[in-house]
């Protein structure tokens, strides 16, 4: 059983227009004779309605700190620092002080912070229709509704995120519906009880382009109509672009960069982020020419020794300072932050 951590009566605050700060949070994972420092120090905020996009390669931390917020990480996992969260009723909660199994986090994932999971097919259990597991959403958080109203609720739903003859639908089981259809149903089934807090961890990375448009355009609709802040966690720059209001650039467990899409996209200063970009194919681009290729992968964030994470693979790379000691953030313009040691060499 995952073990209760106590909970703590000490009153917290956040800045009036956030609903999420999160602090140095660290997440460890014990695995067999070692541990994998995942998550090393991750610190952002976001405001109400904000969408912010966590972007970088796979293993470097994107998801562990997603699942760390609302709580949803393996029972392996030891985690430090503050998530503190801004509910319905305006109190703040430190979400890393309340117990992942108890009523009080029960009661916020569901109806406050959700998540729309990587892969639609695997969200859903084959033995129920389509229809009995939105409804159960319902029904567990709010038990004074009756199953009638319900599933009334699931079918308006239903409607809004574009599924054609939801009357139909409502009772079939997921092998019927294609991919798009199960994403679209899984967004219906995380806004049933309208949170304020959405988690998409890369929600169209096994849909084809044009059902990927569409589900990024409801998604956005969906935002204003609620008004949700969005974490959305991909590795589509292009994405990022066309969704996000600001980007945090993550890379072996921590945030390298972090600014507004215009400050990452126009004014890119770590040798990371502009290598993302660099991958990037253009319109303009021969088919003889090669997509720029960064060298290397992120290694395993095991045994870690104190330098820039990226200094292996970094064509600037100072020696003596990168490879050797650990990189403060700075500050290149108000609301763009970056961890590099270059930095401090434009002063």
């Amino acid at each position: 059983m995952r073990r209760a951590k106590k909970i703590t009566r000490q009153e917290y605050t956040i800045g009036e227009e956030n609903i999420l700060e999160v602090k140095d949070l660290r997440v460890n994972i014990k695995v067999d004779d070692y541990v994998l420092n995942a998550v090393r120090g991750v610190s952002f905020t976001m405001k109400k309605g904000e969408t912010l996009g966590l972007v970088g390669e796979s293993g470097c931390g994107k998801s562990v700190t997603s699942k760390e917020i609302l709580g949803i990480n393996p029972n392996n996992c030891d985690s430090t620092g503050q998530v503190l969260f801004r509910t319905k009723s305006g109190k703040v909660l430190n979400l890393l002080t309340l117990d992942k199994d108890g009523e009080v986090y029960r009661g916020i994932r569901g109806t406050e912070m959700a998540m729309i999971f990587q892969e639609p097919m695997t969200a859903f259990s084959p033995l129920y229709t389509i229809g009995n597991q939105l409804a159960e959403i319902i029904l567990i958080h709010e038990p004074r509704t009756t199953k009638a109203q319900a599933r009334q609720r699931v079918l308006e739903m239903l409607k809004k995120v574009g599924i054609a003859n939801p009357e139909k639908r409502i009772d079939q089981y997921p092998h019927e519906f294609s991919g798009g259809m199960l994403q679209r149903a899984l967004i219906a089934m995380m806004l049933l009880c309208s949170p304020d807090f959405l988690v998409a961890d890369e929600p169209t990375t096994a849909l084809d382009v044009t059902i990927q448009a569409q589900i990024l355009e409801l998604m956005k609709s969906l935002q204003q109509e609620f008004g949700m802040s969005i974490l959305f966690i991909t590795h589509d720059l292009g994405t990022v672009a066309n969704m996000c209001d600001k980007v945090a650039v993550m890379y072996l467990g921590q945030i390298v960069e972090y600014g507004s899409v215009g400050q990452i996209f126009h004014n890119p200063q770590h040798p990371y982020t502009k290598g993302l970009l660099k991958s990037l194919p253009k319109m303009d681009q021969s088919r003889a020419e090669k997509l720029y290729v960064i060298d290397g992968a992120v290694p395993l964030a095991v045994n870690l020794k104190p330098s820039c994470g990226f200094h292996d693979r970094c064509g600037e790379c100072v020696k003596g300072t990168c490879d050797c000691q650990e990189i403060g953030t700075y500050t290149v313009e108000p609301g763009h932050y970056v961890r590099c040691a270059l930095m401090e060499r434009k002063g």
